[in-house]
């Protein structure tokens, strides 16, 4: 093997260094209904499928009238998911149908570009502490996608979340609950 190509693969960023967290704004409304209209995103969000609907859901919580925070997810510097975090105590109903004690909730989900190319691992395992960072009174991130839903809890396991137990989330499919604990590093 060459010198120069094992130094270049050596120095080779890895995928989480190109992950980055930044705050829903208004301008990505019409990127999320094109996301939405994505199949494999409607057949697990069940979205608001256009603009109108969309901007009704999600400005509230742009603008901080809702317990739930917004996140776009780019990867590469480009727009790659969309992520929302909550306590699950700020829903009760969700809170004891998921049955895990002071947690915060995660959702996800990747575009079309970015989904099978082995990014929801990283993603999920760098959102998970980044929401224990910003939740520091919480013990754990929760996340409880569909049982029919491999990827997503593939996806999971790789990021480092531990199957807890079966649920049943409010108007949503039975699911698993998956639960990424703080440590001393987060």
């Amino acid at each position: 093997m060459c010198h120069d190509c094992s130094l270049s693969y050596l120095q080779a960023p890895r995928i989480s260094d190109a992950i980055v967290f930044r705050p829903l704004v208004e301008t990505d409304l019409a990127m999320l209904v094109m996301w939405f209209s994505e199949p494999e995103v409607a057949r697990w969000w069940h979205p608001p499928t256009d603009i109108e609907e969309v901007r009704s859901k999600y400005l509230p919580r742009i603008d901080g009238l809702d317990a739930t925070t917004m996140w776009i997810v780019e990867i590469e510097t480009q727009p790659a998911g969309l992520l929302q975090t909550y306590r699950h105590a700020d829903y009760p109903t969700h809170d004891q149908a998921v049955g895990i004690e002071n947690a915060a909730g995660i959702d996800y989900l990747l575009a079309g570009s970015h989904r099978g190319r082995g990014y929801g691992g990283p993603v999920l395992q760098k959102f998970a502490v980044f929401v224990l960072d910003h939740y520091r009174d919480l013990v754990c991130c929760v996340a409880t996608p569909a049982q029919t839903n491999t990827p997503s809890l593939r996806a999971l396991e790789r990021a480092g979340f531990s199957r807890v137990h079966d649920c049943q989330p409010p108007g949503e499919p039975r699911a698993y609950a998956y639960a990424y604990p703080r440590n001393e590093e987060n």
